[in-house]
């Protein structure tokens, strides 16, 4: 397990509808799955079992909400450059070494153009196969611990 930071930014009001999100398509990025805490790493944890390549990371930050919250626990996944495509949200270092998770917006000459949802502008600095860490396949977002309890006590 690790640490996922990503960058900052505060955004517009929750523009959200279906697969996008502030005008930015993200139909094909997993949403948050919102279980107990202990669940959503039990299930992250099989998930990155089972899958080829996988690890599970922490985010943190406020540039991909509302897609993933901080304290999200994501399930990545090396995968193929070439396969990339429009929508997802993928993980890579920068060039200050700090490793990013952000939306694939679109594909140019020098790379992938990502983005945050809380961003004003896509990043600068394009995905390439030299940057790219991996790929979000699942996601969970961990429910405070007193919500199920109040959840339990209304089904009584």
């Amino acid at each position: 397990m690790g640490l996922l930071f990503w960058s900052g930014g505060i955004g517009a009001a929750h523009e959200v509808d279906g697969r996008w999100i502030r005008g930015v398509f993200t139909g094909r990025s997993p949403r948050a799955v919102p279980l107990p805490e202990a669940e959503a790493w039990q299930r992250a944890g099989l998930l990155s079992e089972k899958a080829p390549d996988s690890f599970v990371l922490v985010g943190s930050g406020q540039s991909m909400q509302p897609l993933y919250a901080p304290g999200a626990i994501l399930v990545l996944q090396q995968y193929p450059y070439e396969l990339l495509e429009p929508g997802q949200t993928v993980l890579y270092r920068n060039r200050a070494r700090k490793i990013v998770a952000h939306v694939l917006v679109a594909r140019a000459r020098d790379g992938w153009r990502v983005a945050g949802l809380n961003n004003p502008r896509p990043d600068l600095e394009p995905v390439r196969p030299g940057n790219l860490v991996g790929v979000v396949i699942a996601a969970f977002q961990p429910l405070p611990e007193e919500l199920p309890r109040r959840i339990a006590l209304l089904d009584r």
